[in-house]
């Protein structure tokens, strides 16, 4: 039987892959993600999926695919008969899963294994794995992407609920590290602490550097995005390669990482390049290098306190800033979130990533709260421990503001009423709004800066698009020429683009040149492509 790819999502959309492999026997899933346009059709940040019910809400409005078998059964509630009903949808079936795949910590990527069986293997990088239990250990609410470890559920008066901290303990999922050096040495520590009250029944991961799912072979390679540890794929069936490109550019400061992916895919011959296309309309991308030299004479020019705005786990662009901080004399003050990130990846021996107790530019801002969660105290004990000057409060950075880079996004902008800055420069070094309520936002975020008198670099364009300072973010995504010449050296038997809403663009550059699939959602794909649609590589 030939291999079969369903597209379950990330299929004419940006974000939220779910992609099911079949061959020989076995099924593997690429990334099994939150699609954000989808989820905002029915939810908000206040009307959210009743966690009571645990996958009863998402599989009802269809963002959950029918798949029964393949969630985890703490969050099944029999007596709704949710799968009687499921059973008339277009898309159900059963199945099982022999592993997943997973490209990268973008939660468009991750969001949604939270749902998933926990006896599946995940099949990623060090770094993935490090950030995505990084994510989870620091989230703002209890059983917020519990990509790392599940918490068990039970049913208590007909809805689910987690068993008593106590009694039931955090329960880790199997991962299998691939293509990675040997961890720092406190790694292992690190992934056996649940960061709550919560204990953890640890299991370390198995590295390794291939995997074997099933009868398929899997090689991970890495690649440049804008989050470490980003990932592409090769799966070996029995009828040839596939190759599953995740998120990735050719304009970060691990390029060399794409290219070398590029070239060991193009001597597999793969029968198939799924690849993203979230930006092919971008000719000549902004690069990191360009980012760091705009941001840097924004801070050489900045008179009092400087805010970086930038994307969460963006640690690039936060070395980036740190760097800036040594060059122009300041401190770079990272929330405790940024600062946990930065400890478990230098502990995983990322020697990218400096030890933050060692660092003398770098402060951990303790933000004003009541109540801090069992790990914020523990890390804020640990930096007051070994340096007490390097964690600071609004108070320090009110009366020394010229002296300050605060790493802030928008949901950490009420600080500057503790703060009170006395002007300054608000750099905004994240993605253009593209839906309404990011405008929304982006509205709130100028007010705020008005209110407080500071200089807006990097203001992004308006709803009409036009405006806006260029220069100050870098995509994490491949741009138009990248994707030809990356197309073009692979050869690929058959070109498939997912995570992307420029059909066109596709088709107007490789229509006649290799044959092209714009999946549907739920369209499965059988390959090699039949002989009437197949045509010889393209040369």
């Amino acid at each position: 039987m030939p291999a079969a790819l369903t597209f379950y999502d990330g299929a004419g959309c940006i974000g939220g892959n779910k992609i099911l492999l079949e061959a020989d026997g076995t099924s593997v899933w690429l990334d099994f993600g939150t699609n954000f346009s989808a989820e905002g059709r029915f939810f908000d940040e206040f009307l959210r999926p009743r966690a009571g019910c645990g996958i009863g809400d998402l599989l009802e409005l269809g963002l959950l695919p029918p798949l029964e078998g393949l969630y985890r059964p703490d969050l099944d509630l029999p007596e709704r008969a949710w799968w009687e009903r499921m059973r008339n949808r277009p898309l159900y079936r059963r199945v099982r899963a022999d592993g997943l795949l997973l490209s990268h910590a973008h939660v468009d990527h991750t969001g949604y294994v939270t749902y998933l069986d926990p006896g599946i293997p995940i099949v990623t990088g060090l770094a993935t794995a490090v950030i995505a239990k990084a994510m989870q250990d620091t989230a703002h609410a209890a059983g917020a992407g519990e990509i790392a470890y599940i918490t068990p559920r039970e049913v208590k008066e007909g809805l689910l609920a987690a068993g008593h901290y106590k009694k039931v303990s955090h329960v880790q999922r199997p991962f299998v590290l691939l293509d990675e050096p040997p961890p720092g040495e406190g790694f292992a520590a690190f992934w056996a602490n649940g960061g709550s009250s919560r204990a953890l029944a640890p299991r370390q991961p198995a590295f390794v550097p291939e995997a074997r799912i099933g009868d398929l072979r899997v090689r991970r390679f890495p690649v440049d995005h804008s989050i470490p540890g980003a990932g592409a794929f090769a799966v070996e069936t029995s009828d040839g390669w596939i190759v599953y490109t995740g998120d990735l550019r050719l304009h970060g400061a691990r390029a060399g990482d794409t290219r070398a992916f590029i070239r060991e895919a193009a001597l597999l011959q793969p029968i198939a390049l799924i690849t993203e296309g979230t930006h092919p309309g971008k000719d000549e991308p902004v690069n990191e290098a360009d980012v760091y030299a705009n941001a840097a004479e924004a801070v050489e020019q900045a008179e009092g306190l400087v805010v970086a705005d930038f994307g969460p786990r963006n640690v690039e662009r936060l070395l980036s800033f740190l760097r800036i901080a040594r060059e122009t004399g300041r401190r770079l003050g990272v929330t405790a979130r940024d600062a946990y990130l930065l400890e478990a990846l230098h502990a995983a021996g990322d020697g990218g990533v400096p030890d933050p107790f060692a660092e003398p530019h770098l402060v951990v801002y303790a933000e004003a709260k009541g109540n801090r969660p069992l790990w914020e105290r523990a890390l804020l004990e640990r930096h007051l421990e070994a340096a007490p000057e390097r964690v600071v409060a609004a108070s320090d950075v009110a009366a020394a503001q010229d002296e300050f880079i605060l790493c802030f996004s928008y949901y950490d902008i009420h600080e500057l009423i503790d703060i009170q800055p006395g002007g300054g420069t608000y750099i905004y070094s994240s993605s253009e709004a593209h839906n309404e309520e990011m405008h929304i936002d982006l509205d709130r975020l100028r007010a705020w800066i008005r209110h407080f008198g500071l200089r807006f670099a990097g203001e992004p364009a308006g709803r009409d698009g036009r405006g806006g300072q260029p220069g100050l973010h870098a995509s994490g995504h491949i741009h138009g020429p990248g994707l030809v010449e990356m197309v073009e050296a692979i050869r690929p038997q058959a070109l498939i683009a997912v995570h992307t809403e420029s059909p066109d663009w596709f088709r107007s550059r490789f229509e006649g040149r290799v044959p092209l699939i714009i999946p549907q959602p739920g369209e499965t794909i059988l390959l090699p492509l039949p002989a009437a649609r197949a045509a010889a590589p393209m040369g």
